[in-house]
C-alpha cells in the first residue's frame, strides 16, 4: 500500500516501511561483504610488489567508473516510470459521477432496484477487471465463484458470464449489462433520449479507466532500457569494489590518508541504488510492494459509496432553511494563528501621476504634432554643414577609370576652408571640355557618396 507520512524530518528518517533503508539494505550488506573480502585479501595475501601492482588496478578501476553516465540513465528512467505511475493512478475508475447521474435520471422508489443493480454491476466490473492486473485483487477473488459468494454476482449472472465465449477476456461484460439496462429504461419511457445519452457517456467514461489500465499492463517500458539501467547501476558498484579500495603499498600510504571504511561509496549506494529501487517499485504499481496502489480498499470504498448513492442518498433532500443565510466563517484559536493572507495582484501598488492620467483630445494631438514638426525643422536648420571642396580636373578622369574597374570609388577629399578657397580658371576650362554625359554621371556618382553635403 502507499505509505502516508506527515511527521517531522527527524521522525521521517526513522521510518522503515517504504523507506530508503528497507530498499537498499540487502544491497549494502552484499557490497560490504564483497568489499572487505577484497580488502583482507589485499592486506594479508599480497606482498609489497603485488600491492603496488594491485594499486595500479585500483587506479584503473577508479578512472574507468567515471565513464559510466549513471546519473543520466537513472534520471531519465525514473522520470519515465514516475510519469507512467501517476498516469495509471489517474485512470483508476470511480463510480461516483456515474451513480450521481443515475440517481438524477432514475429517481423514486420505483427505480430503486435499477439503481441498486447498476451500483452492484459497477463493483462487479471493477472486481473482474482489477483481478486481471492486480495481485492483491486476484488473491481476494481468485475465481468467479468467489464473486458469487460475495453477492457481487447472482447464479443467473454467473451462468450467463461463464457461457459467454471470451478469447480476449470478459472483463467488460458487466458494462454491457449496464448499457442494456439503460436501453431498457429508455424503451419503458422511464428516461428520455437526452437522459439516456448522459447516462451512456458516464458509463463509457467509467469503462475507459479499466481499458487503459489493461493497456498499461500490456505495454511495459522496453525491457532493453530496464536492463541497461540495472546493468549500469550494479556494474558501477562492481567496479567500485576495486576502484574504492584503499591503496596499501608503501608509497601510497606515505602520501595519502588510508580509510578502511568506504564512506563516500556508501552515500553513492544510498543515492544510486535507492534511485534504481524507486523505478523498480513504481514500474508495477499493482503488486504487493509497500507503495503499490490499494485496489482492494478502493473496491470496498467504491462499493459502499455506489450503494449509498443508489439507496439512502438517491432521494434525500433536507428542508430549506428560512433563517438568515449570510454566513460569516469564524476561526478557532488554532486556525487564527495561521490564517492565510489575502492574495493581491502584482499591479495593486502601481499608480500613475495626475499628469499621466489626463485624457488627450484629438485637437491636442494635432497641436503636439505641429510642435514636434517645428522642433525637427529648427534642429535640421541649426545643423552645421561641411562644404565639399572642388576637385582638380585630373581627378575626374582618374575616378572614372577606377569606377569602370571596381564600380565603387571613394576619392580622397582634402578639407579646406570654404572662405579661403579660390576657383582655378584653368581647371574650369578643362572641366568644360568634358562631355556632358560624362560630367553628369560623375556628378551623380560623387553626390550619392556624400549625402547631406550641399554642392559648392
Amino acid at each position: 500500500m502507499t505509505i502516508s507520512y506527515e511527521e517531522e524530518f527527524s521522525s521521517l528518517m526513522l521510518r522503515w516501511r517504504g523507506s530508503l533503508w528497507k530498499a537498499v539494505l540487502k544491497d549494502l550488506i552484499a557490497f560490504y561483504i564483497a568489499y572487505y573480502v577484497v580488502l583482507f585479501a589485499q592486506w594479508y595475501l599480497l606482498d609489497d610488489k603485488q600491492k603496488e601492482y594491485f594499486t595500479g588496478w585500483i587506479m584503473w578501476c577508479e578512472i574507468g567508473a567515471q565513464y559510466i553516465p549513471l546519473s543520466f540513465l537513472l534520471g531519465f528512467f525514473v522520470a519515465v516510470v514516475v510519469a507512467r505511475w501517476w498516469e495509471q493512478f489517474n485512470w483508476i475508475s470511480w463510480p461516483d459521477k456515474m451513480m450521481l447521474m443515475v440517481s438524477a435520471c432514475l429517481p423514486g422508489r420505483e427505480n430503486l432496484n435499477v439503481r441498486k443493480t447498476i451500483a452492484r454491476w459497477s463493483s462487479l466490473q471493477a472486481a473482474i477487471a482489477w483481478s486481471g492486473i492486480s495481485v492483491r485483487t486476484l488473491k481476494r477473488f481468485p475465481t468467479e465463484r468467489h464473486l458469487v459468494d460475495t453477492k457481487l454476482m447472482t447464479e443467473e449472472e454467473y451462468d450467463m458470464y461463464m457461457n459467454t465465449p471470451g478469447p480476449h477476456g470478459k472483463w467488460f461484460i458487466p458494462i454491457v449489462w449496464i448499457v442494456n439496462l439503460i436501453k431498457t429504461m429508455y424503451r419503458q419511457k422511464r428516461i428520455d433520449s437526452i437522459q439516456m445519452d448522459m447516462l451512456l457517456k458516464q458509463v463509457y467514461s467509467y469503462r475507459d479507466g479499466f481499458a487503459m489500465l489493461f493497456v498499461y499492463d500490456w505495454v511495459k517500458i522496453p525491457l532493453v532500457y530496464t536492463q541497461v539501467v540495472a546493468i549500469a547501476t550494479y556494474g558501477y558498484f562492481v567496479i567500485c569494489l576495486l576502484g574504492r579500495q584503499p591503496k596499501l603499498d608503501e608509497k601510497s600510504m606515505q602520501k595519502e590518508i588510508t580509510i578502511l571504511f568506504p564512506i563516500f561509496t556508501t552515500f553513492q549506494m544510498l543515492f544510486y541504488i535507492g534511485w534504481l529501487k524507486v523505478g523498480q517499485y513504481l514500474m508495477n504499481p499493482f503488486g504487493e510492494d509497500d507503495d503499490d496502489f490499494e485496489l482492494n480498499y478502493i473496491l470496498d470504498r467504491n462499493t459502499y459509496i455506489a450503494n449509498m448513492m443508489a439507496t439512502e442518498l438517491a432521494d434525500q433532500l433536507p428542508p430549506m432553511s428560512t433563517k438568515d443565510l449570510n454566513v460569516v466563517l469564524p476561526h478557532t484559536r488554532a486556525s487564527f494563528k495561521i490564517q492565510d493572507v489575502m492574495p493581491k495582484s502584482h499591479l495593486a501598488a502601481f499608480k500613475l501621476t495626475e499628469t499621466e492620467m489626463q485624457l488627450i483630445k484629438p485637437e491636442d494631438i494635432e497641436e503636439t504634432d505641429k510642435l514636434i514638426e517645428q522642433k525637427e525643422k529648427k534642429k535640421f536648420m541649426s545643423k552645421k554643414w561641411v562644404r565639399r571642396p572642388s576637385l582638380p580636373p585630373y581627378s575626374f578622369s582618374r575616378l572614372a577609370r577606377k569606377e569602370k574597374k571596381t564600380e565603387a570609388v571613394v576619392p580622397v577629399i582634402l578639407e579646406r576652408d570654404s572662405a579661403a578657397r579660390v576657383e582655378n580658371p584653368v581647371h574650369t576650362a578643362v572641366r568644360n571640355d568634358h562631355k556632358e554625359a560624362n560630367r553628369r554621371s560623375m556628378t551623380n556618382s560623387l553626390a550619392s557618396q556624400y549625402d547631406n553635403i550641399p554642392n559648392s
